[in-house]
């Protein structure tokens, strides 16, 4: 039978040890970084050294438009289908430990990087922003 992650809200049980996994932030950022092929080796990599870790992908434009509460089951999905995350909640089971995913309250903020920031603030980017303003007044 295949394992399958339970996705549920916390309680805490006496004879547990759990290890937490937060995530804090989505940053949209202008330069190309290599999207990180495994959640898991990043995750199982920062619990090691215990210290927050940081990942590279595309979001889908979608989800940047979705309830804060629904970006948290996307990251969730992304969680779910990575087998190398899979191998690495079932050893840390085997270990003792319950690996629980946290989010911020209010869903997960998505915010703008450093690098997309200096964009904007650039000839370039002025640029940029002044051609969509254009186009959004002449839809008026």
């Amino acid at each position: 039978m295949e394992y399958q992650l339970q996705l549920k809200p916390f309680e805490r049980k006496e004879g547990f040890k759990y290890k937490v996994i937060t995530i804090t932030d989505i940053a949209l950022h202008t330069s190309n970084m290599d999207p990180t092929l495994s959640l898991g080796k990043k995750i199982k990599e920062s619990f090691k050294y215990k210290k927050p870790g940081r990942i590279y992908g595309s979001i889908p434009q979608k989800s940047s438009q979705l309830p804060s509460s629904r970006r948290n089951i996307f990251m969730l999905d992304m969680l779910k289908k990575d087998p190398v995350f899979i191998k690495m909640v079932q050893d840390e089971e085997k270990k003792g430990y319950k690996i629980l995913v946290a989010f911020p309250k209010d869903g997960i903020p998505i915010l703008v990087g450093k690098d997309t920031q200096e964009f904007i603030k650039s000839k370039n980017g002025k640029r940029i922003l002044r051609g969509l303003a254009k186009n959004n007044n002449k839809d008026v």
